[in-house]
């Protein structure tokens, strides 16, 4: 479902020095009350975003006081833009919102002594690196800790299948509106109610022995659906990795004479590669399965597993470490999801006979939020989770409210902890270091767009909500993201009205 009525095409803007200058102009009549018109933090960021290095940039922000809840500062605020991963701020408030702060998510490794099972919640933490870091374990450390249960429940021979259920989500893996040129990138990994080592997998090679040879690779994880062509020789040169999206083939050519880390590629079928990855590690460890790997819906109606099985094991990921992953790193395969189990539960919720998460449902969870919160949902489309779908717009003054909004719910410091602090970590940490402790925000970024949203905070808390948006312009966005420094600057400096 597409949340669209009306509003600005921002690929339709005027554009030229006279259309910005004029613009700017009714801005000032428009905007900004003539009693309040030479107020400090007005001019001063007024005069910020009046230096736009290029006149076919379409420009638009935002800031709420949260002590008065007044609007401070409006430029174009109502003008619907790209706002590409800040459009996380919406899921992330829909996850909160809809399956509260206390969820964890929850996958189950199960038997009947015929069959091995292993029912997905849509957790997208499992043998997520940086997370298995955190907790001083590894990728594959729950395929190790599931293969030592099913052993000391005495499963060692088992004449069926290792039946996956991945039903708490739909089908459709790959967002239509995803560009082509990212499908196979990391950051476009496919979707799945079963997720594993953030559906990519990881290759890396070494050189072998002498001049020549063969060169070593190393796959993580250690699944044989994934299928390595090497043709790369020891030697001067550099290696290739050639991956055709949506395809379990990977081709290494070239040469290379020192290890050389590919980094994440996406792999198109999520539920079959930790599948195939825990039934290796179990026939390692000495539990041998018959049958084949194979889909069924296992999960009763009621999302519960059957009381037959024997629950063996289960993995989970608490709400805060998928928020953290969402909020501050801007992973996307987090984002969608989330989207996709809040949708899972608003489906559940409203009634649906067979609910399955998706980004439609997914996206009826946001805006039955944004109604509850009163924010006007006029050219707002929420395509995806992650903000990866150019489809996506929203406007900054949405953004704003949403961020206020949230900072009033029993969540808020759930949600304000979970976004990038500047000069300190996520997507932040090389930006605003001359004032840590103040910013705590999510950034967005994808050609032709630099977006900023989020809090400036002083000694009692969060003191204002904003947001920053540019959409069109050409080349580097340096200029742009100096910019909303800038104006987070002043609005850390500025003495607030209310206090004088």
């Amino acid at each position: 479902m597409r949340l669209y009525t009306q509003g600005g095409d921002c690929r339709k803007l005027p554009t030229g020095p006279k259309s910005r200058v004029c613009a700017l102009g009714i801005a000032l009549l428009t905007t900004f009350p003539p009693a309040h018109a030479q107020r400090p933090l007005d001019v001063e960021l007024l005069s910020t975003l009046s230096s736009l290095p290029h006149s076919q940039t379409a420009a638009a922000a935002c800031v709420i006081d949260l002590r008065t809840k007044q609007t401070v500062f409006d430029f174009h605020a109502d003008r619907p833009l790209i706002p590409a991963s800040t459009s996380k701020l919406f899921t992330m408030a829909a996850g909160l919102a809809e399956l509260g702060p206390e969820f964890t998510f929850e996958t189950l490794f199960a038997t009947d002594r015929q069959n091995l099972y292993v029912i997905g919640d849509g957790d997208p933490g499992l043998g997520d690196e940086r997370l298995a870091r955190q907790r001083n374990e590894n990728v594959d450390t729950v395929l190790h800790q599931w293969s030592d249960a099913a052993l000391a429940h005495g499963v060692t021979t088992l004449p069926g299948d290792l039946v996956i259920d991945e039903s708490i989500f739909d089908d459709q893996r790959i967002h239509p509106s995803w560009e082509p040129a990212d499908l196979g990138k990391w950051y476009a990994a496919p979707v799945g109610g079963l997720n594993f080592n953030d559906n990519c997998v990881d290759i890396t090679v070494h050189p072998g022995p002498r001049p020549g040879d063969p060169v070593l690779v190393s796959v993580t994880p250690d699944a044989p659906i994934v299928e390595i062509i090497n043709e790369c020789r020891t030697g001067d040169g550099t290696p290739l990795l050639h991956h055709p999206p949506l395809t379990t083939t990977y081709k290494i050519t070239g040469r290379c004479n020192k290890t050389w880390p590919f980094g994440s590629v996406a792999f198109p079928d999520p539920g079959a590669l930790f599948a195939d990855a825990l039934r290796a590690m179990l026939a390692r460890r000495g539990v041998i399965l018959q049958g084949h790997i194979r889909r069924a819906r296992v999960r009763q109606a009621g999302g519960e597993p059957p009381s037959a099985l024997t629950i063996l094991g289960r993995h989970r990921t608490p709400m805060t470490d998928v928020l953290a992953r969402i909020g501050k790193n801007s992973q996307n395969l987090f984002a969608e999801c989330l989207l996709k189990r809040a949708g899972y539960r608003w489906a559940r919720r409203h009634g649906h006979s067979d609910p399955a998460g998706s980004w439609a449902v997914g996206a009826n969870a946001v805006a039955e939020m944004l109604n509850r919160a009163g924010i006007v949902r006029d050219g707002l489309v929420v395509a995806d989770g992650s903000g990866l779908s150019r489809d996506n717009t929203c406007t900054a003054r949405q953004l704003v409210e949403l961020l206020t909004w949230a900072s009033a719910q029993r969540w808020a410091a759930v949600f304000h902890d979970s976004l990038a602090e500047a000069g300190s970590d996520g997507s932040l940490q090389k930006r605003l270091r001359d004032a840590p402790g103040h910013v705590f925000a999510k950034t967005g970024t994808m050609r032709g767009v630099r977006a900023l949203a989020g809090y400036v905070d002083d000694d009692r808390g969060p003191r204002y909500a904003f947001a920053i948006l540019f959409n069109n312009y050409p080349g580097p966005s340096t200029p742009y993201k100096r910019i909303q420094d800038d104006i987070c600057r002043a609005l850390i400096d500025v003495e607030p009205a209310s206090n004088r």
